[in-house]
């Protein structure tokens, strides 16, 4: 028997440091650096960058002008040098290791709206598991059987 419980303590033992150790770790607080605020800086300077190439791109097209293939080069490889360099600050950071923006859930979420065929299908369902199991109760508790 004391098998059993050395078992079943470290069964509970592990599963509340499982639980607890994460928590400790996000409280703590982790403080800004030297190279997190390189890095941000450098992600704003690519950020303005491209939208300054943007919007010289959208004035060329706005006077009547045909962009040739270097602008539109110049303004593809400025969006990637401007999302690169906000994927680094996101990692060098440890504020931005945060998830930001909405879950994408796919079909199982229900924030596009509740349908309730689905939601009475599930209650039938639920509804006939427990008839099912008071039936079973009482048949088998039957003085008469």
């Amino acid at each position: 028997m004391r098998s059993i419980h050395a078992v079943l303590g470290a069964a509970v033992l592990g599963a509340s440091l499982a639980l607890v150790v994460p928590a400790a770790q996000a409280a703590t607080p982790q403080a800004t650096t030297k190279a997190c605020a390189k890095a941000v800086a450098a992600a704003n300077q690519a950020e303005a960058a491209y939208n300054a190439a943007v919007a010289d791109y959208k004035k060329i097209i706005q006077a009547g002008g045909h962009p040739d293939k270097s602008q539109q080069d110049n303004v593809t490889a400025l969006l990637s040098a401007s999302n690169s360099a906000a994927s680094f600050a996101a990692r060098v950071c440890p504020d931005a290791r945060v998830p930001s923006g909405t879950v994408r859930t796919g079909t199982g979420s229900t924030s596009q709206g509740v349908n309730t065929a689905d939601l009475a299908a599930g209650a039938g369902l639920i509804a006939a598991v427990g008839l099912g199991a008071v039936a079973l109760s009482r048949r088998r508790s039957d003085p008469r059987a």
